[in-house]
């Protein structure tokens, strides 16, 4: 007879403070071919850049996306130029800067700026990490020591360990457009950012 063994799932979550605020910007720019289009698309998205870094935001905090252009049509079918798009992600360290950032933004470009995401993150994730790890791991062992009491056992070595996971379990996120931002700007609040773990583990019962 093989030896007796439990395996069993378990999870575990951490609240960690965020400290940074992720932005996806996004240019838009229309023209009758595809190099005028791409030419206003990256002079507004280069406006955007600079605005950023004005604001206080590291090189290293600013990378480009992507960049595409696509044809136009009208409601008849006829194609009647070309539009092009640029995207950015903006790391900012200072939350209270974010609403700051996003008026001047549109203050530079107009209505071709669109904000595709604001998400609160984490910039270190490892202590959150681990301490959802550990949770994890102990309600493995608490589901485990369960299982072995009904079957008559007791638990006895981890015979093997695999995480399932270790993704946020909740983040804060919206989508707007610039031009709906009101005067005041737009306040972002920290809060608490949930990371999440899983890990599945095996036990000899003896």
């Amino acid at each position: 007879m093989g030896k007796r063994t439990v395996t069993v799932t378990g999870s575990g979550r951490a609240a960690v403070s965020p400290d940074v605020v992720r932005l996806d910007l996004r240019v838009g720019h229309d023209a009758d071919d595809v190099a005028a289009a791409l030419a206003g698309a990256a002079e507004g998205i280069t406006r955007v850049g600079a605005v950023v870094r004005d604001h206080g935001v590291a090189d290293a905090d600013i990378r480009t996306l992507d960049a595409g252009v696509n044809q136009r049509w009208d409601n008849t079918g006829t194609a009647v130029g070309f539009t092009a798009q640029q995207r950015l992600a903006v790391t900012v360290r200072r939350l209270e800067s974010v609403g700051e950032i996003l008026e001047a933004a549109a203050s530079a470009v107009g209505n071709a700026l669109l904000v595709d995401q604001v998400r609160l993150d984490v910039s270190d994730r490892s202590e959150g990490l681990r301490r959802a790890r550990d949770a994890a791991f102990a309600d493995a062992e608490d589901k485990a020591r369960q299982y072995a009491v009904l079957s008559g056992a007791e638990l006895g070595v981890v015979l093997g360990v695999a995480e399932a996971g270790a993704v946020p379990a909740q983040r804060s996120a919206m989508k707007l457009m610039a031009a709906s931002m009101d005067a005041g700007g737009m306040p972002v609040e920290g809060g608490d950012l949930d990371l999440g773990a899983a890990v599945t583990v095996t036990w000899r019962l003896r």
